[in-house]
């Protein structure tokens, strides 16, 4: 009898990581619309913070992109897409903490209508949770 190696991904993970992927994509585009003027700021980011693009801008378009090629990578169980994966869900899960403690530590700071506030609430719970998944199923990444 022969041993196959059965791919057994965990969907739910892959899943998650292309709609996040997918919403940050969605959110930059949304904000370099905002940005060049060609969108309504309401529907991207306040008027005051249209400025800021440069900076948040890029790194949600490339967030968002690697996120979908480890999601896509990690149905396949891929050797690229584990390393991937624990990059993109680390950086997730820092920058989402980072955002949450400080709407801890100010409440105020936190808009309730602004809706990538709860993107990165979602790439948060799904970076940490995600990470620790990966840490402790490597094994079927070799």
């Amino acid at each position: 009898m022969s041993e196959k190696k059965t791919k057994d991904s965990n969907e739910l993970l892959n899943f998650l990581m292309i709609i996040i992927g997918a919403l940050f994509i969605i959110k930059a585009i949304t904000e370099l619309l905002a940005w060049a003027g060609i969108l309504v700021p309401w529907l991207a980011i306040t008027p005051e913070a249209l400025s800021l693009f440069g900076g948040q801008g890029i790194i949600s378009i490339l967030l968002g992109f690697w996120c979908l090629v480890a999601g896509i990578g990690l149905f396949r169980e891929e050797e690229y897409a584990l390393g991937m994966g624990l990059v993109v869900l680390s950086i997730m899960a820092a920058a989402g903490i980072t955002a949450v403690a400080g709407w801890i530590g100010t409440p105020a700071s936190f808009d309730a209508a602004y809706w990538p506030n709860y993107i990165t609430i979602v790439a948060t719970i799904v970076g940490v949770l995600g990470f620790l998944w990966l840490l402790f199923t490597y094994k079927r990444y070799d």
